[in-house]
Order: C-alpha cells, then structure tokens, then sequence
C-alpha cells in the first residue's frame, strides 16, 4: 500500500504548502519540509514517509512559519529561503518547542554553517548525500539524547566499531565455564593413546 499523496488548492491555485504525504501507520510522527526545489523535495519527502512521517511539503519561509503553530516531530528546512534562511525558521520553531528535530539542508560545504546550525540544535546535511544517509540523519536526529551529547556530523550512518559490544575488562566467567576449558584443554594436551 503507498502513502496517500494530497496538494492543497484555493481556488484556481495551488498554495504554498506543495504537496502531503501522509503515512499508513496509525500513530505516526510529523515532519514539514521546507524546501523551493521541487525535485529535492519529492526525494526527501519520499525518504521520510518510508520512515514512517506524515510529510507535509512547503517551498516558502512564510507558509513554513504558519505551519510550525502545530509543531511538527521534524522539521527539515533548505538554507536559502529567499529573504530569508533556514536558520531563521529553525530558531522560530525551537523557541516556540524546544524539543523540534531539525535539519538545515544545502549545497554549501561551510564549517561555519555547521557550527550555527548546531548552536541551534539543528543537524547540518549537505543535499548531495544519499537517501540512505539522509534516513539515517534524520534517525539520529530525532532519536538524539536530550540534551544532545555532541553534533551529529557525516558520517551519519553508525559503523561497525560503534556497534560493537564493549566487552567489561572486569568480566570474570563463571567456574563451570571454566572448568570445562580445563577439561577440554587437558584432552587436547593429552598424547593419543596407541591400541595396538
């Protein structure tokens, strides 16, 4: 079954808000995409609703701004936004709910931009990654501890050594185990006995 796709329309026109996609799941979370590049913002609408969000789509700073009354779980914004920029409506949305998941969105490789999108509390993606690292900013993002730990910076997919289990130093094995180390070890070191 694919997500129900819907456009709002007063009138002869279509408004600000682009386009929903709204996801088959019953309790789900919310995410508002801010994004003027309609081709952008189909690919990462259709990476949020297979994560499960309700996206609704906008491509102005002013529609965005009236739809973070009812905030969102997510909010996704491109930098640019014409007079004005993604951080901007970042810093709208977090004083309005502190706890808002944001991504500031670009094409735009700057240190700078980073570090004031995390002063904010939002995480910083380059547009060029892929859906699979955009999924797994998002999750990293919306799922980061409260309050954050560190930035979330590329790359944002877990590696292996992040995933491993770190063994306790102080980890002593049970006797039994032990015991049949000794057992095992003993028959091993023990010469074959020659039937003849």
């Amino acid at each position: 079954m694919s997500p129900a796709v819907s456009a709002s329309w007063v009138g002869n026109r279509m408004t600000s808000t682009i386009f929903t996609i709204d996801s088959m799941a019953t309790r789900t979370r919310t995410a508002l995409v801010v994004e003027p590049s309609a081709a952008d913002a189909v690919w990462m609408a259709l990476a949020l609703s297979e994560l499960g969000f309700s996206v609704t789509v906008s491509d102005t700073f002013q529609d965005a701004r009236a739809q973070l009354t009812v905030p969102p779980a997510l909010l996704v914004t491109e930098l640019r936004l014409g007079e004005y920029n993604g951080l901007h409506l970042v810093l709208r949305g977090k004083s309005a709910h502190p706890d808002l998941a944001a991504i500031v969105t670009s094409r735009i490789d700057d240190p700078v931009l980073y570090v004031e999108a995390e002063q904010l509390g939002a995480t910083y993606v380059l547009k060029n990654i892929g859906a699979p690292a955009f999924r797994a900013a998002v999750l990293r993002t919306v799922f980061r501890s409260n309050p954050p730990e560190g930035s979330i910076r590329p790359p944002f997919e877990r590696r292996k050594s992040d995933r491993r289990r770190q063994v306790d130093p102080i980890h002593e094995p049970e006797l039994r185990v032990a015991e049949r180390r000794r057992d095992v070890s003993s028959l091993i070191a023990r010469p074959p006995s020659r039937e003849s």
